[in-house]
């Protein structure tokens, strides 16, 4: 004999939906762009980034300051044990001078002419900065995608455990009600059992959940900067309904390459390259200065100053030697570096395509599991109907039932894929 009647008011279409939060509780969780500015604040890899740029700032800086003239200043005293300059006067008799004495001096020495060295210098120091800037962006966005993957993927585990959750309360109340019908002799004790053991085994799945969700907390509050208390409670839901579809979101590959911080480092590196070369020859050429200074020395028991003007050329005669080879070798890094160039921007637009097909495709799974909902509520409503009729037995009931839980947890993984792989897609493409 079969349980009949009560089944109906035990299993409702939406009843594994997870439970929607009260507004007080959810003004208390952190949303999605809040973990990610926390993230850009406190996450040390973020603050490495922002002293990197300072340090290339400082080099700017200082390379700037080559355009200055270089002052320095020395003095000397001393006392000799003999006199320092001796003479013999016909081996008749001796005389030294310069026993003691005191010598001091500043001068400022103008840079004329470095064959570009400190001109190129400057600029190779502003492409420091420059470099060091994108990397904190690149930081930025790495940091912003693995938050969101992060934050995606504790909510996909909270979203299935509230399934999860809404299939063992059913359970539950179908437990209590089979118990009765087994007491009244309506139905036998397997069936009770059958119940019984579903319910064990989803109590034993949530207990993996429930280590897996401290997992994820864990991770995601030691990335924004609270530390791995595990007690950090974000502010998200999966939908009822498929999101529509992100074709607003598609930027042509060749079109968003320029604004990649991919591409624009390795724009970068062919600028530092071609002034490293630039540097390298200039290093070869002769270089000028002009200096004046003011100098005071007491040597011969008289105090004497006086002021000049001076004019330093550095010609290398034998550097070209080395320097050549040197060039070369720079001259090669250059072309390898606009190899690189090439290369690499074609496999960004690649990888570009690639994440739009991942989001494109994650989208369509979407739907396709949002179908097996549909088809597994339908599933589970005849398999009701049925059981009541005494056509089918309980044990078919329960698959439905599973079947039903799955279809949900397909979804929810589904839907955690889609902003996973849209957040990597629009960062991609410089977005």
């Amino acid at each position: 004999m079969k349980l009949k009647g009560f089944i109906y008011t035990v299993v409702a279409s939406g009843m594994l939906f997870p439970f929607s939060l009260k507004a007080s509780e959810r003004d208390s969780l952190l949303t999605l762009d809040q973990c990610v500015e926390m993230a850009l604040s406190n996450n040390r890899k973020g603050i490495n980034a922002r002293n990197s740029v300072e340090a290339a700032m400082n080099l700017k800086r200082e390379a700037f300051t080559k355009y200055f003239p270089e002052i320095a200043a020395m003095g000397m005293a001393f006392w000799a044990n003999h006199d320092i300059i001796q003479y013999n006067l016909l081996d008749i008799i001796e005389l030294g001078i310069i026993k003691r004495g005191k010598v001091a001096g500043v001068q400022a020495l103008q840079p004329i002419f470095t064959g570009g060295l400190i001109l190129n210098g400057n600029k190779l120091a502003e492409v420091g900065e420059e470099v060091a800037r994108l990397r904190q962006q690149q930081t930025d966005n790495e940091l912003r995608l693995t938050t969101e993957t992060l934050f995606w993927k504790l909510n996909t585990l909270e979203s299935t455990r509230d399934v999860l959750n809404s299939a063992i309360s059913f359970l539950d109340t179908l437990e209590n009600q089979v118990r009765v019908a087994v007491d009244a002799g309506l139905v036998t004790r397997n069936d009770l059992l059958k119940v019984e053991l579903k319910r064990n085994g989803y109590m034993a799945e949530r207990v993996d959940l429930d280590n897996g969700i401290q997992l994820v907390k864990m991770l995601l509050g030691q990335y924004v900067g609270l530390g791995t208390g595990g007690n950090i409670e974000i502010a998200a839901y999966v939908p009822d309904d498929v999101p529509s579809y992100p074709a607003e979101l598609y930027t042509p590959a060749e079109t968003a390459l320029p604004f990649t911080i991919d591409f624009q480092l390795l724009e970068k590196n062919v600028r530092a390259k071609t002034l490293e070369k630039r540097m390298e020859v200039g290093s070869n050429l002769p270089s000028v200065a002009l200096g004046a200074g003011w100098y005071y020395h007491d040597l011969f028991r008289q105090n004497h100053n006086f002021g000049a003007i001076q004019i330093g050329v550095d010609i290398p005669l034998t550097g070209w030697w080395s320097g050549a080879y040197a060039i070369k070798r720079r001259d090669l890094e250059l072309k390898n570096a606009k190899n690189e160039l090439q290369d690499l921007s074609e496999q960004l637009q690649i990888e570009m395509q690639d994440k739009w097909n991942n989001l494109t495709a994650a989208h369509r799974k979407m739907e396709i599991e949002k179908l097996g909902i549909t088809q597994s509520d339908e599933n589970l409503y005849l398999n009701r109907m049925y059981y009541e009729a005494g056509i089918s037995t309980l044990s078919d009931l329960l698959e439905a039932e599973t079947a039903m839980k799955e279809a949900r947890d397909r979804f929810v993984a589904a839907y955690g894929n889609f902003c996973t792989a849209r957040a990597a897609y629009l960062i991609s493409i410089g977005r």
